[in-house]
């Protein structure tokens, strides 16, 4: 086994050298919610922890994008795809919970790492697992789910955490969800928070907002909302209170994939007469999105429930106001610098944006997103990840690698 306990010469801090496995479906295939965390972990931790080798297991790669290079393609990364009878069609689709298994062995890793929900079918017995698990929406929602497909994500998120030594929550709701539906020991979970995209970090400037404002045709002001458009993320609330609110002059731009729901919202706009004030945007570039939030004048996250709700921190590093829902995990996400309403309650959302037309009271809650963000940071993350690691691979030594 590679794992070796030795002390960082700069810092005289004990440091690890491990071999670690991932699960990169998501970081390759994806471009958003799962495949931001996926590539925002492996980035984090490569970056962070340079000494370790990090595999990263993925059935294909068939897309190429900057981001995607940038978290996945490092010096001390190694992406591996299904061979021989695997890449067949069909097979290929059992590599998740048979090929990476039989890998392990092969590849002698200290840890695997499932970074969505799931962690391989067959185990070895030198390798040490964690799972991490997002949310369990089809547990709390599964009318919203083909009723095959709960039952499967049903049997295969119960074993992962039950065979995993060790399963991250991204949230305490998520944690309280474990244990709720699948009576998993409180005491195997960890709840480690997500960060957003290091894009979000960086200045957007006024030659770059320019550019987006007459590429997309945005308004000078608006509300903004950014997730997938269906029925639980809640859209409707916002055009409750435009409906209401006749004299506002605000808008409201929608950025996010459209689903079957969409039909709805138009023909509630169009009964309205609100075909003016809402503007859906489905195709926004990754690199423009930064400029999207930056110029908005306040951004709603009305959902009903999440896993973490990644949109509150980003529209808080971008220094907009936020306002989101009681209840679920949004009061983790956003702290003491969002706003907070019933999410079936447009006469709250009313007051709160009224609220925040006064310059004064806006400011104010965008300098306590600016503060509440430092929790999320990316280095905090990785550390608090390769804590989790370290534990597990060696228990005992966790009172010496905390001095």
């Amino acid at each position: 086994m590679s794992f070796l306990n030795v002390r960082d010469m700069k810092t005289d801090q004990p440091t690890t050298f491990m071999k670690i496995g991932f699960d990169a479906k998501r970081a390759y295939k994806n471009f958003t919610g799962l495949g931001n965390y996926s590539r925002f972990i492996l980035k984090s931790l490569s970056q962070n922890f340079p000494t370790n080798d990090y595999l990263l297991f993925t059935p294909e790669v068939r897309r190429e994008a900057a981001e995607i290079s940038y978290a996945c393609h490092n010096t001390n990364q190694k992406t591996i795809t299904p061979t021989d009878m695997w890449k067949l069609p069909g097979i290929a689709g059992l590599w998740r919970s048979v090929f990476q298994g039989l890998k392990h062995c092969e590849s002698q890793l200290d840890i695997f790492h499932g970074l969505s929900n799931e962690i391989p079918l067959f185990k070895s017995k030198s390798t040490k697992y964690v799972v991490t698990v997002h949310d369990l929406l089809f547990c709390r929602y599964p009318e919203l789910f083909n009723p095959i497909d709960v039952q499967i994500y049903k049997l295969k998120m119960a074993r992962s955490c039950r065979a995993a030594d060790q399963v991250i929550a991204v949230s305490e709701q998520t944690k309280e969800d474990l244990i709720s539906y699948f009576q998993i020991d409180p005491a195997k979970i960890k709840v480690v928070y997500q960060g957003a995209h290091e894009i979000f970090n960086q200045d957007v400037s006024s030659a770059k907002s320019q550019s987006v404002k007459q590429k997309y045709n945005l308004p000078d002001r608006y509300l903004l909302f950014v997730s997938t458009i269906d029925k639980r993320k809640n859209v409707q609330l916002i055009l409750q209170a435009l409906k209401e609110r006749s004299d506002w002059s605000l808008p409201v731009v929608v950025v996010g994939r459209p689903t079957s729901y969409l039909a709805d919202l138009k023909t509630y706009i169009a009964e309205q007469g609100l075909q003016d004030k809402v503007l859906f945007l489905h195709n926004v570039a990754f690199d423009d999105l930064p400029a999207v939030y930056k110029m908005a004048h306040v951004f709603i996250y009305p959902s009903y429930f999440e896993g973490f709700g990644i949109p509150i921190i980003e529209a808080q590093r971008m220094g907009v106001p936020v306002i989101t829902s009681t209840g679920s995990c949004f009061r983790e996400a956003g702290g003491n610098g969002a706003l907070y309403g019933a999410p079936d309650d447009p006469a709250a959302l009313i007051a709160h944006i009224d609220l925040l037309s006064d310059e004064i009271q806006r400011e104010s809650l965008i300098q306590k997103g600016y503060r509440n963000i430092k929790r999320f940071d990316q280095q905090l993350i990785a550390g608090q990840l390769m804590e989790i690691y370290e534990e597990v691979m060696q228990p005992s030594l966790r009172p010496v690698l905390a001095h």
